[in-house]
């Protein structure tokens, strides 16, 4: 009987103990991951731009959240919180098709996913550097509710909307594409 309650004494202090390394915030400390739109996001998304949802688009959207989020170790936030960068290695073909504005085969050499035909843009910023050798881009998705824009001058012309999400720190930062 003395070893069940020095077992449950241990056990009761082990966790007393893992209370003072916890947060208030449940959302603090928590992995960052992608996350799909709701169906209130995602429509006021489409009322800012008038344009209509794209199931397909979205589901693009959250293959990019998803390889964002795979490697958090390479994302950072600004003091604010108003952007989050994720930075990705990319070659020259890759840095090329981008500039080209062939984004689906820009992101299938990035190991992103498969995306078909070059009929989307981006609504985030995507930082490359073709006049050096450095073999990487910078993505920035803004934080959820911010209207940039880079997101306006791909809105232009366009007629649906697919949108996505990374949450980090309890923070969600939109990953929008227009088509």
């Amino acid at each position: 009987m003395k070893n069940w309650k020095k077992l449950l004494a241990c056990l009761l202090v082990g966790l007393m103990a893992l209370t003072v390394f916890t947060a208030c915030d449940g959302s603090v400390g928590a992995p960052m991951g992608p996350k799909r739109s709701d169906a209130e996001s995602a429509k006021a998304l489409c009322t800012k731009f008038g344009v209509t949802y794209s199931e397909e688009l979205s589901e693009k959207a959250y293959s990019i959240a998803n390889w964002v989020a795979s490697t958090s170790v390479s994302c950072s936030t600004n003091t604010n919180k108003t952007e989050l960068y994720r930075v990705g290695n990319a070659n020259d073909v890759t840095k090329t098709n981008l500039l080209q504005n062939n984004y689906a085969t820009a992101f299938e050499s990035m190991s992103m996913g498969i995306y078909g035909e070059n009929n989307f843009v981006p609504g985030f910023g995507i930082d490359t550097d073709l006049d050096s050798r450095k073999d990487y881009i910078r993505f920035v998705l803004p934080k959820d509710g911010t209207v940039t824009d880079t997101m306006t001058k791909a809105a232009a012309g366009k007629t649906k909307l697919g949108v996505a999400y990374v949450v980090k720190d309890g923070v969600s930062y939109a990953v929008v594409l227009f088509g």
